[in-house]
């Protein structure tokens, strides 16, 4: 009896402690993000199915079709790809689907009651020469990387793959303007809140490096077909790399912008000059000069980022803690590289509240008995083990659920 007694003591001590020291606000983890991303996309079918379905009723009105007919259900449906194939038809389902990446965080920010989009980094403090960076990083980026998209992408093609997608024509400078907001822009701040403001913050949790390649591969997935996944791969790692370097949403969205929009402006000229080819030699030209340009502009942005970083320190009298711990071994890289982006992504203001919460914490430690202390350290080590495997659970369903639509996706291509 005693004995049983004792036991439900050292669990009520526990669950006390538990209390104690539960986060009054939580703090974004995989898990939600991988919550959040996979209600985005049964939002965003759900939204296309609803789309579908009223097209077909307002179609079917207007061309006078019965689908109970014999091929009034093929005209019907042919009618309906015709109409996504139109500036409004790509326009509106563009807006549905980007719409799903605010309305799914905005959900769980409701369900949960925790505001998912606090620290996403639309206050964070930047500069001119941050901005102006933005551009020639977006330059580079298409320069060293669409050629070995492009050369993926025939290498696909080879094999017997057809694209089934919406292919975007500019051939007017009035599409070009629609297009620039609605395929550009639009996109471009959505697709950042979602994949680097949720996804890779809080990936940068496991790790900075895991945070990049994680967001980088869903948001390459997520585009759902070969023809895109090598070039978004690495617009996602370069947009990840601004993101953490800056702190700031709003670069990573504009690097984002003016990927697409030069991609558009690019494809508006070529559709007045078909003329226009490059040899294989001169795109190996581009893509070595790209990826050179974009190595120099991405460390050009890191010191940058750096300098400022230090002077905020400075104003707020912190002392830079970066390369405080001389790492070795074959891991010494990721450490190095996790290090140095953690110092730039987190603001000075948080890393000041994240320090006194510690010593907070560490002064009412202070004061436990030696039984006590082993109880909380001892909690502290199960809540770490548990948010792994949740954080591992949410990786692999993430991952199969993008993966299996991209499959589905690219198999109807060789039909």
């Amino acid at each position: 009896m005693a004995k049983k007694q004792k036991a439900q003591s050292a669990t009520n001590a526990k669950n006390n402690l538990k209390d104690a020291f539960r986060k009054k606000t939580p703090s974004l983890e995989f898990y939600d993000a991988g919550a959040m991303f996979i209600g985005q996309f049964i939002l965003q079918y759900m939204l296309q199915l609803l789309m579908m379905i009223i097209a077909y009723f307002i179609i079917a009105d207007l061309k006078g079709i019965n689908p109970s007919l014999p091929g009034g259900s093929d005209k019907l449906q042919n009618e309906f790809t015709a109409f996504t194939a139109t500036t409004a038809g790509l326009i509106i389902i563009v807006i549905l689907n980007e719409s799903t990446m605010l309305l799914s965080p905005l959900a769980y920010w409701k369900i949960k009651s925790f505001n998912v989009f606090k620290d996403v980094g639309f206050t964070r403090k930047i500069n001119p020469a941050q901005i102006a960076m933005t551009l020639p990083v977006a330059i580079f980026l298409l320069a060293g990387f669409a050629p070995i998209a492009n050369a993926f992408v025939e290498l696909v093609q080879k094999t017997g793959y057809t694209y089934q997608g919406t292919n975007i024509t500019v051939d007017s400078a009035g599409k070009l303007i629609l297009y620039l907001i609605f395929v550009a822009l639009l996109p471009a701040i959505c697709e950042e809140i979602m994949h680097r403001g949720i996804i890779a913050r809080a990936g940068s949790k496991i790790s900075f490096f895991t945070g990049m390649i994680l967001s980088s591969c869903i948001f390459a997935l997520m585009h759902g077909s070969p023809v895109q996944l090598v070039h978004q791969f690495f617009v996602g790692v370069v947009c990840t790399l601004m993101y953490y370097m800056t702190g700031s949403i709003w670069i990573s969205a504009l690097t984002h912008f003016f990927n697409n929009a030069i991609t558009l402006i690019v494809g508006y000229v070529t559709s007045k000059h078909t003329s226009l080819s490059i040899p294989w030699w001169g795109m190996t030209i581009i893509c070595a000069v790209g990826l050179a340009g974009l190595f120099g502009c991405l460390y050009a942005t890191y010191k940058i980022c750096y300098v400022k970083r230090v002077k905020e320190d400075s104003e707020l009298g912190l002392d830079s803690f970066e390369d405080k711990e001389a790492y070795k071994g074959k891991t010494k890289a990721l450490k190095i590289f996790n290090q140095k982006f953690s110092y730039l992504f987190v603001s000075p203001e948080q890393r000041f509240k994240a320090e006194q919460e510690r010593q907070s914490i560490e002064e009412q430690i202070a004061d436990y008995s030696p039984e006590k202390k082993e109880v909380y350290y001892s909690m502290m080590q199960e809540d770490d083990v548990e948010l792994k495997k949740k954080n591992s659970r949410a990786i692999i369903f993430a991952f199969v659920v993008v993966g299996v639509i991209w499959i589905f996706n690219t198999v109807i291509g060789y039909f």
